[in-house]
């Protein structure tokens, strides 16, 4: 089994955890998908009213998956490192 299979089964079974845990971890990862994709569009100069509802709907889920992507890898980096592992 690849390092990537484990972290997306691990994503998967968020259901063995408390709601009020799997709600703050969402939240979180919303609140900094939002704080990328405003980001993202003072870069482009764009305003949130250039898009519709849809479309910023579809630009927010992609940033959750590169949030969580990006946090849950670090923290297996650090877990392995923490066990003296070398990923690189």
């Amino acid at each position: 089994m690849d390092i990537k299979d484990t972290v997306k089964s691990s994503i998967k079974n968020l259901d063995k955890y408390p709601k009020w845990l799997v709600s703050k971890y969402k939240s979180f990862v919303r609140e900094k998908a939002i704080e990328r994709v405003k980001k993202e569009l003072k870069l482009r100069q764009k305003d949130m009213s250039d898009f519709t509802d849809d479309e910023m709907e579809s630009l927010l889920a992609d940033e959750e998956r590169e949030v969580e992507k990006k946090y849950k890898f670090n923290s297996l980096y650090a877990m392995l490192a923490i066990l003296g592992i070398n990923v690189f």
